[in-house]
Protein backbone atom coordinates (compact mmCIF):
# COMPACT_ATOMS: atom_id res chain seq x y z
CA UNK A 1 0.00 0.00 0.00
CA UNK A 2 1.59 3.87 -1.22
CA UNK A 3 1.36 6.08 1.58
CA UNK A 4 -0.72 8.10 -0.74
CA UNK A 5 -3.56 5.27 -0.55
CA UNK A 6 -3.21 5.32 3.62
CA UNK A 7 -4.07 9.09 3.73
CA UNK A 8 -6.66 9.04 1.65
CA UNK A 9 -8.08 6.20 3.13
CA UNK A 10 -7.41 6.90 6.71
CA UNK A 11 -9.34 10.50 7.84
CA UNK A 12 -7.59 11.09 10.55
CA UNK A 13 -8.52 9.32 13.65
CA UNK A 14 -9.92 10.04 16.89
CA UNK A 15 -7.99 12.05 19.90
CA UNK A 16 -8.04 10.03 23.47
CA UNK A 17 -9.07 13.44 25.42
CA UNK A 18 -12.20 14.34 23.03
CA UNK A 19 -14.82 13.25 25.10
CA UNK A 20 -17.33 14.12 27.74
CA UNK A 21 -19.23 12.32 30.75
CA UNK A 22 -22.55 13.62 31.60
CA UNK A 23 -24.40 12.35 35.16
CA UNK A 24 -27.11 13.72 37.06
CA UNK A 25 -26.73 12.67 40.85
CA UNK A 26 -29.65 11.81 42.32
CA UNK A 27 -31.49 14.74 44.56
CA UNK A 28 -32.14 13.61 48.01
CA UNK A 29 -33.19 15.14 51.45
CA UNK A 30 -31.40 13.50 54.78
CA UNK A 31 -34.26 11.87 56.96
CA UNK A 32 -33.68 13.21 60.65
CA UNK A 33 -31.99 10.94 62.81
CA UNK A 34 -31.75 10.30 66.48
CA UNK A 35 -29.23 10.61 67.43
CA UNK A 36 -28.47 13.16 64.15
CA UNK A 37 -25.74 11.93 61.64
CA UNK A 38 -22.13 14.07 61.67
CA UNK A 39 -23.12 16.81 59.54
CA UNK A 40 -25.99 15.81 57.45
CA UNK A 41 -26.01 17.39 54.00
CA UNK A 42 -28.72 17.71 51.39
CA UNK A 43 -28.01 17.44 48.21
CA UNK A 44 -29.66 18.85 44.83
CA UNK A 45 -29.99 17.67 41.33
CA UNK A 46 -26.81 18.86 39.33
CA UNK A 47 -26.87 19.69 35.35
CA UNK A 48 -25.54 17.47 32.89
CA UNK A 49 -22.42 18.05 31.23
CA UNK A 50 -21.64 21.60 32.40
CA UNK A 51 -20.00 23.35 35.26
CA UNK A 52 -22.06 23.42 37.78
CA UNK A 53 -22.52 25.69 41.40
CA UNK A 54 -23.20 22.19 43.10
CA UNK A 55 -20.83 19.92 41.54
CA UNK A 56 -22.26 18.16 38.70
CA UNK A 57 -20.27 16.10 36.45
CA UNK A 58 -18.46 18.49 34.04
CA UNK A 59 -15.69 18.97 31.21
CA UNK A 60 -13.38 20.11 33.75
CA UNK A 61 -13.24 17.73 36.32
CA UNK A 62 -13.68 14.16 34.56
CA UNK A 63 -9.74 13.25 34.14
CA UNK A 64 -10.43 9.34 32.40
CA UNK A 65 -13.16 7.32 31.07
CA UNK A 66 -14.24 4.72 29.08
CA UNK A 67 -16.91 3.32 26.60
CA UNK A 68 -17.44 -0.19 28.32
CA UNK A 69 -16.62 -2.96 26.82
CA UNK A 70 -19.22 -5.39 25.03
CA UNK A 71 -19.17 -9.08 25.66
CA UNK A 72 -21.36 -12.14 24.71
CA UNK A 73 -20.24 -14.77 26.59
CA UNK A 74 -20.18 -18.05 25.62
CA UNK A 75 -21.63 -21.96 26.74
CA UNK A 76 -19.38 -25.04 25.82
CA UNK A 77 -20.28 -27.65 24.83
CA UNK A 78 -17.22 -30.56 24.09
CA UNK A 79 -18.03 -32.89 21.29
CA UNK A 80 -15.56 -35.56 20.56
CA UNK A 81 -12.53 -33.61 21.89
CA UNK A 82 -13.54 -30.53 20.64
CA UNK A 83 -15.58 -27.53 22.34
CA UNK A 84 -17.59 -25.82 20.58
CA UNK A 85 -18.64 -22.37 21.61
CA UNK A 86 -22.12 -20.98 21.73
CA UNK A 87 -23.68 -17.37 22.33
CA UNK A 88 -24.68 -17.09 26.33
CA UNK A 89 -25.51 -13.95 27.92
CA UNK A 90 -24.12 -10.26 27.54
CA UNK A 91 -22.38 -9.03 30.08
CA UNK A 92 -20.10 -5.02 29.87
CA UNK A 93 -17.01 -5.67 31.51
CA UNK A 94 -14.20 -8.43 31.82
CA UNK A 95 -14.97 -8.99 35.31
CA UNK A 96 -18.74 -10.92 34.36
CA UNK A 97 -20.48 -7.65 36.16
CA UNK A 98 -21.90 -4.58 34.69
CA UNK A 99 -18.97 -2.25 36.52
CA UNK A 100 -17.78 1.36 34.91
CA UNK A 101 -14.86 3.18 36.00
CA UNK A 102 -14.44 6.72 35.78
CA UNK A 103 -11.44 9.15 37.44
CA UNK A 104 -12.27 12.53 38.64
CA UNK A 105 -10.51 15.73 39.56
CA UNK A 106 -10.54 16.39 42.92
CA UNK A 107 -11.12 19.91 43.46
CA UNK A 108 -12.38 22.49 46.31
CA UNK A 109 -15.55 23.42 47.66
CA UNK A 110 -16.98 26.01 45.69
CA UNK A 111 -20.63 27.62 46.67
CA UNK A 112 -23.07 28.26 48.37
CA UNK A 113 -21.18 27.33 51.58
CA UNK A 114 -24.22 25.14 52.93
CA UNK A 115 -24.20 22.57 50.11
CA UNK A 116 -21.94 19.74 49.25
CA UNK A 117 -20.41 20.85 46.15
CA UNK A 118 -17.19 18.91 44.64
CA UNK A 119 -18.05 15.77 43.48
CA UNK A 120 -15.67 13.96 46.10
CA UNK A 121 -18.04 15.00 48.90
CA UNK A 122 -21.18 14.76 46.38
CA UNK A 123 -20.63 11.50 45.61
CA UNK A 124 -20.16 9.88 49.38
CA UNK A 125 -22.93 11.85 49.89
CA UNK A 126 -25.09 9.73 47.28
CA UNK A 127 -23.57 6.51 48.15
CA UNK A 128 -24.26 7.33 52.01
CA UNK A 129 -27.86 8.10 50.94
CA UNK A 130 -27.85 4.44 49.74
CA UNK A 131 -26.73 3.10 52.78
CA UNK A 132 -25.82 5.30 56.15
CA UNK A 133 -22.44 4.74 57.25
CA UNK A 134 -24.00 5.15 61.13
CA UNK A 135 -27.39 3.59 60.75
CA UNK A 136 -27.08 0.77 58.05
CA UNK A 137 -30.12 2.43 56.06
CA UNK A 138 -31.06 4.21 53.39
CA UNK A 139 -32.17 7.91 52.66
CA UNK A 140 -35.19 8.37 50.96
CA UNK A 141 -34.60 9.77 47.47
CA UNK A 142 -36.73 12.28 45.66
CA UNK A 143 -36.95 11.13 42.40
CA UNK A 144 -38.50 7.90 40.66
CA UNK A 145 -38.84 5.16 39.76
CA UNK A 146 -35.49 4.18 41.17
CA UNK A 147 -34.38 7.20 43.29
CA UNK A 148 -30.93 6.05 44.05
CA UNK A 149 -29.84 5.86 40.58
CA UNK A 150 -29.46 7.75 37.50
CA UNK A 151 -28.15 7.61 33.15
CA UNK A 152 -25.11 7.98 32.76
CA UNK A 153 -23.77 8.97 29.04
CA UNK A 154 -19.94 8.74 28.02
CA UNK A 155 -19.90 10.67 25.05
CA UNK A 156 -16.41 10.74 22.50
CA UNK A 157 -16.53 13.60 20.04
CA UNK A 158 -14.78 15.28 17.22
CA UNK A 159 -11.68 16.76 17.21
CA UNK A 160 -13.26 20.28 17.82
CA UNK A 161 -15.02 18.96 20.36
CA UNK A 162 -18.27 20.59 18.77
CA UNK A 163 -19.84 17.31 17.71
CA UNK A 164 -21.07 13.88 19.55
CA UNK A 165 -19.56 10.94 17.18
CA UNK A 166 -20.13 8.19 19.80
CA UNK A 167 -21.93 7.90 22.71
CA UNK A 168 -22.73 5.00 25.23
CA UNK A 169 -25.63 5.69 28.03
CA UNK A 170 -25.29 3.58 30.77
CA UNK A 171 -28.61 2.71 32.51
CA UNK A 172 -29.64 2.27 36.26
CA UNK A 173 -26.20 3.19 37.10
CA UNK A 174 -25.22 3.87 41.38
CA UNK A 175 -21.74 4.37 42.84
CA UNK A 176 -20.26 0.81 43.75
CA UNK A 177 -17.23 2.62 45.63
CA UNK A 178 -14.72 5.45 45.74
CA UNK A 179 -11.42 4.90 45.96
CA UNK A 180 -9.23 6.07 48.76
CA UNK A 181 -7.94 10.23 48.30
CA UNK A 182 -4.19 9.51 48.74
CA UNK A 183 -1.40 12.02 50.20
CA UNK A 184 1.68 12.40 50.82
CA UNK A 185 4.23 14.47 52.27
CA UNK A 186 6.70 14.00 49.33
CA UNK A 187 4.42 14.17 46.50
CA UNK A 188 4.96 17.76 44.84
CA UNK A 189 3.25 19.58 42.14
CA UNK A 190 0.57 16.94 42.12
CA UNK A 191 -3.06 16.93 41.70
CA UNK A 192 -5.58 14.36 43.85
CA UNK A 193 -7.45 12.33 41.89
CA UNK A 194 -10.07 9.40 42.49
CA UNK A 195 -11.60 6.70 40.65
CA UNK A 196 -15.23 5.85 41.01
CA UNK A 197 -16.55 2.49 39.89
CA UNK A 198 -20.78 2.27 39.06
CA UNK A 199 -22.79 -0.72 38.93
CA UNK A 200 -25.15 0.05 36.12
CA UNK A 201 -28.21 -2.22 34.45
CA UNK A 202 -27.26 -2.22 30.73
CA UNK A 203 -26.04 0.02 28.30
CA UNK A 204 -26.25 1.18 24.02
CA UNK A 205 -23.91 2.21 21.34
CA UNK A 206 -24.57 5.03 19.26
CA UNK A 207 -22.20 6.21 16.54
CA UNK A 208 -22.98 8.85 13.99
CA UNK A 209 -23.83 8.30 10.63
Amino acid sequence: MSISAFTTAFIGGTRKNRFRVNCSIPSFNPTPTNPPEPTPLGVSDAADGQLSALGGFDDFHVLAAAMPASIITTNPIDFRGRRILYPGDRVYSAEGFNVWTVTIQDDIPGQPPDKVTNLWSRLHAWSNGINSHVFNTGTPFSSPPIPYETTISVQQLNLNGTKVIKESTLYGAWPQSISPLNMEMQARDQYNTFDVTFCFKYTDFVAAG
